[in-house]
């Protein structure tokens, strides 16, 4: 499982190298990707809140009480 795991971050990195390099080519014309591979793949939200608000978050759910 481990083994497969690298494969697979071995294959993406190969994929985001790749496409990085055709779209520094492709910038010479006019129509090049305006984002990145790795930026159209990555579909997670960035969660901005701070610490606290996550912290404050969890007891929430969790139903517990801090005194």
């Amino acid at each position: 499982m481990v083994a497969r795991l690298l494969q697979d971050y071995e294959d993406l990195s190969y994929r985001v190298y790749t496409t990085d390099t055709l779209r520094m080519i492709a910038q010479g014309t006019r129509s090049f990707p305006q984002k990145r591979y790795a930026e159209l793949i990555d579909h997670a939200p960035k969660d901005t809140r701070s610490g606290e608000e996550i912290a404050a978050d969890v007891i929430a759910r969790c139903g517990l009480k801090v005194k």
